[in-house]
């Protein structure tokens, strides 16, 4: 059988480029060919990454970046079976609906099939006419399946129109199976993982375009380096109330083997020559045993090639020896989950994080120059202006002792999170529907007021924070540029200006 997958568009609050390495669909597409597929990529996103549209949301005028629907459709070979669309993002929904009606009209006859993190949170959403089939959880396994002739009735994880009824998912119960319950009792289960990820080939990175991804870092960045992405294990044991990566990966960690990494690592150096790793795990240091081999990998290969860990590494997980071996293994960017300097909210967030620990693992690595990053939350339910800033007095220390900046966000409530559960209870919600995920723009867009702050107050302390924490990025922003126009600026023309225009 010959399989399309297609990333769509994605959503942007600019015109800025946007690439994505795509490895969700790198993985799947490698998987289908070791069982005898055939296999076609289109990184709608990264191959029109100077395409914008302005378009209008049902909250928000954004743009959207890639290639055009019709280009899109008009990239699919004529001899497809069947044909795959990654969500990543639940407020991309639009995005879907538009483009499955684009390819069903011109291919009905073929069957479309949805997965990403979208049809896995709200798959009674996700299901529409347009699409056949949505995928719950890892899509290695179903595709596989229904490529292989598999009747859809059998496969775990796949729902279509006329399976059993999909109601809304009210939270995550069963841990183990990370399988979610409905509120009529009915069951809606995540599909088959793989539990030894050295079964899975490497992303078929020759079906896409990889030399568009090599100077830009994970967060879409521009690099000095050729860069690619790794991703060494799914999936996280930990319950933080704001993560929304659980109904995709589930709770249970897996991870690759170091000789399975190292040799990725070699293949890439090797086919694109990259000089840094951008390795994307949710969890990357959750195993200690494993990452002190890993670092051990790095550092005896000596590759000649420095690596981040952009999504974050998880405090409780580090101490000397590893931050050590991490400096001397090439580790250039160490992003650290902190969230809170208050140890109530942190308890609130479930974090299971102290703040002493917090305090020692920075005063490591500003010892040893790596400076650290922290992500820094604001805005999460029952933090009051007093909570707010004796977090911020926290950070302060921190930076003192070494973190170089913060990385600030306000608490976003993501669709089937406890975050959400809990504001729709308490009536927090700003907005309580698929929509409701905004993007920051100039004034962020909180989407959760509380008895202890509405939107004005979190608009203060998100630029307090700003200022306190980032100050040269702060005013650099706010101040610099309005610096360099007036010295730009003729001296006539200030004059004139002065003097009131008068000549």
């Amino acid at each position: 059988m010959h399989i399309t997958l297609i990333c769509p568009p994605w959503y942007s609050m600019d015109t800025s480029p946007i690439t994505s390495n795509n490895l969700g669909l790198g993985y799947i597409g490698a998987y289908l060919i070791q069982h005898g597929h055939r296999v076609t990529i289109i990184d709608g996103v990264s191959c029109g990454n100077k395409n914008s549209v302005r378009v209008s949301t049902k909250y928000q005028r954004v743009y959207r970046i890639g290639l055009d629907y019709d280009e899109i459709v008009s990239r699919i070979p004529i001899a497809t079976d069947m044909i795959g669309i990654t969500a990543q993002f639940v407020n991309h929904a639009q995005i879907i609906r538009e483009l499955s009606l684009k390819i069903k009209a011109k291919y009905s006859h073929l069957p479309l099939v949805l997965g990403g993190a979208y049809p896995s949170t709200m798959p009674e959403q996700a299901l529409t006419q347009q699409i056949d089939f949505i995928v719950v959880g890892e899509g290695e396994i179903p595709m596989l399946e229904l490529a292989s002739g598999i009747s859809p009735e059998k496969i775990q994880g796949l729902y279509y129109q006329g399976k059993e009824q999909i109601f809304q998912t009210s939270e995550l119960q069963n841990l183990s199976t990370s399988e979610l319950y409905c509120q009529k009792g009915e069951q809606v289960t995540q599909a088959r993982v793989i539990e030894n990820l050295d079964d899975i080939p490497y992303p078929a990175r020759h079906l896409l375009p990889a030399e568009k991804y090599l100077y830009t870092d994970a967060l879409g960045r521009t690099s000095k380096k050729r860069s690619l992405e790794i991703l060494t294990s799914r999936g996280c044991p930990f319950r933080c109330t704001f993560c929304a990566t659980h109904p995709v990966f589930g709770y249970k960690w897996r991870a690759r083997s170091v000789s399975n990494i190292i040799l990725e690592i070699k293949q890439l150096i090797c086919d694109y020559g990259i000089q840094h790793i951008n390795f994307i795990d949710d969890n990357i240091s959750l195993d200690s045993g494993r990452m002190n081999s890993l670092l051990d990998g790095l550092i005896k290969e000596n590759l000649g090639i420095t690596w981040s860990a952009v999504s974050g590494l998880r405090i409780s997980t580090l101490n000397k020896e590893i931050l050590e071996k991490i400096q001397a293994s090439g580790g250039t960017r160490i992003n650290l989950a902190v969230e809170s300097g208050d140890p109530m909210m942190l308890d609130a967030m479930n974090k299971g994080l102290d703040v002493e620990k917090i305090k020692e693992i920075v005063g490591i690595c500003g010892k040893l120059g790596l400076n650290p990053r922290g992500y820094l939350m604001v805005g999460y339910p029952g933090e009051t202006r007093e909570s707010f800033l004796k977090s911020i007095k926290f950070c302060e220390e921190l930076k003192i002792a070494g973190m170089k900046t913060f990385i600030l966000s306000i608490a976003q409530p993501y669709p089937k999170t406890s975050l959400w559960e809990m504001c729709r209870k308490q009536g927090y919600l700003v907005r309580d529907d698929i929509e409701n995920v905004l993007f920051f723009s100039e004034y962020p867009q909180p989407n959760i007021i509380t008895p202890d702050f509405d939107q004005k107050e979190i608009h203060f302390r998100f630029k307090h924070a700003q200022r306190k924490l980032n100050p040269l990025e702060y005013w650099g922003e706010k101040i610099l540029p309005r610096a360099w126009i007036k010295q730009m600026i003729p001296k006539e023309l200030k004059d004139r200006i002065v003097s009131g225009g008068d000549s």
